[in-house]
């Protein structure tokens, strides 16, 4: 299944949107720009170096949309409802995962501040304008004549906002969550659970939980099909609360059970619990908060089930409740009762491609069940005929590792091998990797399970993906390697600002002791001309020497810009082909494996394109040690001389004592036969070669 790929014949998609039962409040975008400018706090205490409040007299609540906004470390946006006084917090990476937005406030006026930590770098806070709910919508499938749904307190299921759907948490590996997929396919608004959720006002227009109740869905796990009815559902999950930092489950503490598939019709009850619309004679102030309501089973076809069981809009991606057995048997996702009765429908829970989600999560989704990790590197290169150890570890993550269960898994030339694995203590592993030959193909990744029967691999995805494993020795030569000590090196070209400069703007630290290149003005420290800036620094081109590769760039960097793409777009390429991009941060030294370079030759160019003249008040990009390797394997396995344990060029007395002392041992250079072990035939076979190599 594609993610995100709806199919939706024609016909099916006007049945669709005429019976989706979403209470999507009347909303309204009104344009608010505000700017503080690139401000800083240089006092000694946490300040608030900007404030703005923002109001829409006609506007029941409100959510805040931000714009190019930069928040440095020590940093935050406080966002207060001067209604009641919610407040909300955002520090960069929360604005990120709520794409630049605000929680929902109630009332029509709300204060946003910028706070800042002392001496922290410079920030900008930018309000594009606000999104505001001014009314309610209704449309209703009561069986028969009367509402029979009641209030309800369910701790599982929440607010979709502003569509005005229901989303319920599940029991999947992360204890995320279910909609239909109509409430979660227009993926340009920040979609928002909200949990305890309060009555209404009187004319029927939402009230919110406070931003502590509020969890915004991460896009990136979102799958979804919005197919009509028997093909609606979503699977996705959210981010942790700006408030606690907690996830909805860890705060809720329950979830739904997932039936294995919809029961047979048999004259069972199906309840449905949503947040669904209401219209007279239903108190207003019930309109999209939490009822419930328990009714007949009555259709099961295909994936498709039916109920007669009272829903409105806003009950769409409601769970389906077997009251049998109390689990989820589907989602809820379209209208069809009436005054004559009929039977509302939903997406049942067995529907594959449903199902092909659950066991392919996606973002937030994904469990972290164990950590598995090399701490001093995964092994990419041995030379051959040695066995080698190759350490690793396997930790606690959600759950915790069953040890019988640790593999290192190699495929040599195809065939599968598990090498034995010795623990070492303090969740570190060590496995031996056995003597291989140079025309060896040689692949391998770690495999475990957690107590809880969870697989863990490393790399993520094995063994799909594996790591390669080379057989021989890695020769290296340096094609280029250029520090600034001197200005500009011969041959290079620099435009727009780049040019050689000091360390003053950007300090000392690992790299920049005494030159560097610089794109910025060094009187002001930054690249704020009033105009659009870019440049390149290039170096001259580049002898491959006949090398086909791989080759390492390294750099090292100091970047400093308002980071957001994209603005100030800080870009690598070799031969005009983007290898990397900077990263935001003091002084540090940035690694890039590159495959192949097309041509007997390559140029490095270093691109800087502010993209606009705004928000230019920052230090820029400083640069130093460019350096530029190939890579080569050679590869031999005849020693012309394996018993020479020491390598002095003879077979003496000093190898024989060397053998002595390694004798019992697995491997290494005493086992001169190479057979995985030390002992009589290796003596042998010295004293067969005694004298000059």
């Amino acid at each position: 299944m594609l993610r995100r790929m709806l199919v939706l014949p024609l016909l099916l998609a006007f049945t669709s949107a005429a019976l989706a039962q979403t209470a999507t409040p009347l909303l309204e975008d009104r344009s608010m720009s505000y700017s503080s400018g690139v401000v800083q706090n240089d006092g000694a205490d946490i300040a608030t170096v900007s404030s703005h409040v923002l109001s829409h007299p006609f506007a029941s609540s409100m959510q805040v949309r931000f714009g190019r906004t930069k928040l440095s470390d020590g940093s935050f946006i406080r966002i207060t409802s001067l209604t009641d006084g919610a407040v909300q917090h955002q520090t960069s990476e929360t604005l990120k995962q709520w794409q630049y937005c605000s929680a929902w406030f109630n009332g029509s006026h709300v204060l946003v501040e910028l706070v800042m930590s002392p001496d922290s770098k410079s920030s900008h806070l930018s309000i594009e304008g606000i999104t505001s709910m001014l009314g309610v919508t209704d449309e209703r499938s009561i069986c028969f004549s009367v509402d029979d749904r009641v209030l309800s307190y369910d701790d599982r299921s929440a607010r979709v906002a502003p569509i005005g759907c229901t989303g319920w948490l599940i029991n999947d590996a992360t204890r995320q969550f279910m909609t239909a997929g109509h409430c979660i396919d227009n993926l340009s608004v920040v979609d928002v659970m909200e949990f305890n959720v309060p009555l209404s006002n009187g004319d029927g227009s939402w009230n919110h939980p406070g931003p502590e109740d509020q969890y915004p869905v991460d896009d990136v796990s979102v799958q979804f099909t919005d197919g009509g009815i028997g093909n609606d559902w979503s699977y996705y999950g959210c981010f942790p609360n700006t408030e606690t930092g907690l996830t909805a489950y860890e705060v809720q503490g329950v979830t739904h059970i997932l039936a294995a598939a919809a029961p047979a019709v048999d004259g069972r009850d199906i309840t449905i619990t949503g947040y669904g619309s209401t219209s007279a004679p239903v108190d207003p102030s019930w309109y999209g908060v939490q009822k419930t309501h328990t009714g007949p089973y009555m259709h099961n076809s295909g994936y498709n089930v039916g109920y007669q069981t009272d829903t409105t809009g806003g009950n769409s991606g409601s769970p389906v409740l077997d009251e049998v057995t109390g689990m989820a048997i589907g989602i809820h996702t379209h209208a069809g009762c009436d005054s004559n009765g009929g039977y509302n429908n939903g997406t049942a829970i067995e529907h594959p491609d449903l199902q092909y989600a659950l066991d392919n999560p996606l973002g937030v989704c994904i469990l972290t069940a164990l950590i598995l990790d090399f701490p001093e590197g995964h092994l990419e290169v041995v030379w051959p005929g040695n066995q080698i150890p190759l350490q690793f570890t396997v930790s606690a993550g959600d759950e915790i590792p069953d040890p019988k269960s640790i593999e290192l898994i190699m495929t040599i030339n195809g065939n599968i091998i598990y090498p034995p694995i010795t623990p070492l203590g303090d969740d570190l592993y060590e496995a031996m990797i056995p003597a291989l030959s140079c025309d060896q193909v040689v692949k391998y990744y770690i495999s475990a399970t957690s107590t809880k029967g969870t697989l863990a691999t490393l790399p993520l995805n094995a063994p799909e993906t594996q790591y390669d494993l080379l057989v021989g020795e890695l020769i290296e030569t340096t094609l280029l390697s250029a520090d600034f000590d001197d200005g500009i090196p011969s041959g290079w070209d620099a435009s727009g600002l780049w040019h050689a400069a000091s360390t003053a703007c950007a300090g000392s630290g690992s790299c920049g002791i005494n030159g560097v290149m610089y794109f910025g003005q060094d009187g002001s420290c930054d690249y704020d001309t009033g105009n659009t800036e870019e440049g390149v620094l290039a170096t001259n081109a580049i002898s491959l020497n006949g090398i086909a590769g791989p080759y390492q760039l390294t750099y090292c960097t100091h970047l400093e810009t308002e980071n957001l793409d994209p603005y100030d777009a800080a870009v690598v390429l070799v031969n005009g082909v983007e290898v990397d991009r900077a990263t935001e941060g003091g002084w540090s030294t940035r690694t890039v494996e590159i495959d192949s370079i097309n041509g007997n030759t390559a140029v490095v160019s270093f691109s800087f394109d502010t993209g606009d003249s705004q928000f230019n008040d920052y230090t820029g990009w400083h640069l130093d040690h460019v350096e530029l390797v190939a890579q080569e394997i050679d590869c031999n396995d005849v020693d012309p001389c394996p018993a020479d344990i020491n390598g002095s060029g003879a077979v003496d007395t000093d190898d024989i004592l060397q053998l002595i002392a390694d004798w019992g041992a697995l491997g290494g250079d005493s086992d001169i036969d190479n057979d995985g072990i030390v002992g009589t035939d290796d003596l042998l076979a010295l004293i067969g070669a005694w004298g000059p190599c």
